[in-house]
């Protein structure tokens, strides 16, 4: 739900003709309207994509009065599920609202909780709040880190960002390669956001999940740490079945909630357990078989479908089935290595830091959905790092799967994913909400017994039998996975190949950090492309192939450097081989 920017200088004061372009930067993020504030030292910055109360009363920077007489000024990206509820506990204690947004109601809740407001909150969000009579400006950043936040400081200028390309837009903002951050991602591109703070661009930092920063005209105290998951595990049923029919009350819950918007709102379906689970879950909610659908949206029969026509990775008949089972509408998007190669640089530019996710088919399932009038999409996102879902975990001793599962949704999985995809959703306007990121559903599976969640083999054992007779058998039952995937092989012997061989030929490969293994991989890409012999025994050497690829569009984009001409015609990508 939009992008938020924020420039803090108590020595030289705010800078109001620094916080339009830095605003603008993320128009994609808000098409739905912008707003700034500056006062004193503090500018701050947004752009709205409408989801609750759109009307102009919901628009930000927000500036919320409180009983005390207090004023706070907020601006926020995200979303607090349970806004309603704490509403109603705020009134209790004298706050009155004016709006009908969930902005309004956490402003309200850190002027009478404070920084513990934090623990109340179930959403995803990154939020700052300027108190002017303390001169104190408060940053939040969500539990598992679904939404992002960044932060530069400049001499003693204080910036902050939801993507690291609004810094671009900056004036005095000298765009460098970061040589250690780009050496990580190519060491392990996985666990490149989870694990690193420092982004691609020098200078700009990722707030960590679970954190927080407060900073003064005395200083910052540096991020601070808010959650830990482990500090909050409840207790769990002893037998199996109660374990389940407790899992099934929270997964319900979490997507109940998550339906909560006044827009048209839509589902991300692969045909995999997870984004199955939680489209027929939509649906037995909204036929009115479970919980109070107050602000839910009425209008959510639709499904977005990506598929890659005789392809081993297409799953549509799964999809289809799911379709059939919940009466929604699906759209396909088709794609093929001819049309795909078009997108790329603008999906690297999406993806915003170094990425190696082929995200071409993600990026126009998103873009879809937005020319459908599809606003909000619920998906599935963190079910395979909450409940064993990959392949690898099956050689996990089940004495060590729960600190695997946690260090892969905390550490060095889950964090990269969240960034790809809200990259991708936001850079056509349009939100993704992950009810298995529930915070009860993750505290409550990450206390679950090991055998909960992979038995005798089979991955997301809770899942398969809380979902019986909410989704299609063939759906539940099933026990093999593709992921959401591209078909990167057979794309390789086509038009991706000699963009490959193009890209393997530029400075900016060859300049790679030694962790890319660049020379390697040159060699293997126009031997490979040039005899149309790609195979799936390479697709270890394709994937570094495509990181090094989205490296070099990436150096196109952030530094403004030449090196493709991003110029991606099929002409043109023949000449180049």
């Amino acid at each position: 739900m939009c992008g938020i920017t924020g420039i803090l200088d108590f020595v030289h004061g705010g800078r109001g003709d620094l916080i339009d372009r830095f605003t603008d930067a993320l128009a994609h993020r808000g098409p739905d309207g912008r707003g700034t504030y500056c006062d004193g030292p503090i500018s701050l910055g947004h752009r709205r994509l409408a989801i609750l109360d759109p009307s102009a009363d919901g628009a930000c920077p927000m500036s919320v009065s409180c009983p005390d007489g207090a004023t706070l000024v907020i601006t926020f990206n995200g979303e607090i599920y349970n806004f309603l509820e704490l509403r109603a506990e705020l009134i209790t204690y004298g706050y009155r609202f004016h709006t009908e947004t969930d902005t309004e109601v956490i402003a309200a809740a850190f002027h009478k909780w404070g920084a513990d407001c934090q623990l109340r909150f179930n959403g995803m969000w990154a939020f700052a709040i300027w108190n002017a009579a303390t001169q104190t400006l408060f940053l939040s950043r969500d539990r598992f880190g679904v939404k992002p936040l960044y932060v530069a400081v400049q001499g003693t200028r204080v910036s902050f960002a939801s993507e690291i390309k609004a810094f671009l837009a900056l004036p005095d903002f000298r765009a460098q390669l970061s040589v250690d951050s780009a050496s990580a991602f190519f060491a392990n591109p996985v666990a490149y956001d989870g694990t690193v703070l420092s982004t691609a661009l020098v200078g700009v930092h990722r707030m960590p999940p679970g954190h927080s920063l407060t900073i003064t005209s005395q200083g910052a105290r540096g991020f601070e740490r808010w959650w830990e998951t482990r500090e909050h595990l409840p207790s769990v049923p002893v037998r199996y079945a109660d374990q389940v029919d407790a899992f099934r009350e929270l997964f319900l819950n979490a997507v109940r909630v998550r339906m909560r918007a006044d827009v048209r709102i839509g589902t991300s379906l692969s045909g995999g357990l997870d984004s199955s689970a939680v489209a027929s879950s939509v649906a037995h909610l909204a036929r009115g078989a479970h919980g109070d659908l107050t602000r839910c949206a009425t209008d959510w029969q639709r499904t977005f479908i990506a598929t890659f026509p005789g392809d081993s990775v297409d799953e549509q008949p799964y999809a289809d089935a799911v379709v059939a089972h919940t009466k929604a509408r699906p759209t396909y998007t088709a794609f093929d290595a001819s049309t795909a190669i078009h997108d790329i640089a603008d999906s690297v530019w999406a993806l915003d830091d170094l990425s190696g996710a082929p995200a071409v088919p993600v990026f126009n399932n998103y873009r879809a959905m937005r020319t459908h009038g599809v606003v909000v999409t619920l998906d599935g996102h963190g079910g395979d790092e909450l409940l064993a879902g990959y392949d690898w975990y099956r050689d996990v001793p089940p004495e060590q799967l729960n600190a695997a599962l946690y260090a892969d949704l905390h550490r060095t999985h889950l964090p990269t994913i969240l960034r790809n995809f809200d990259g991708c959703s936001m850079a056509h306007g349009v939100e993704v909400r992950s009810p298995f990121l529930d915070v009860n559903l993750v505290t409550f599976a990450c206390a679950l017994p090991s055998d909960a969640k992979l038995h005798e083999k089979v991955s997301k054992r809770i899942l398969r039998d809380a979902m019986h007779g909410i989704m299609p058998d063939v759906i539940r039952t099933r026990t093999s996975k593709l992921g959401f995937e591209s078909p990167l092989v057979a794309w390789a012997n086509e038009s991706l190949g000699p963009l490959l061989v193009a890209a393997s030929r530029t400075d900016a490969w060859r300049d790679a950090p030694a962790t890319a293994h660049a020379a390697t991989v040159a060699t293997i890409v126009q031997e490979r492309t040039l005899a149309r012999r790609w195979s799936a025994d390479d697709r270890v050497a394709l994937s570094l192939a495509w990181r090094l690829l989205a490296y070099v569009l990436w150096r196109e984009r952030f530094l403004d450097e030449t090196h493709l001409s991003v110029s991606l015609s099929s002409h043109a990508m023949a000449r180049a081989s």
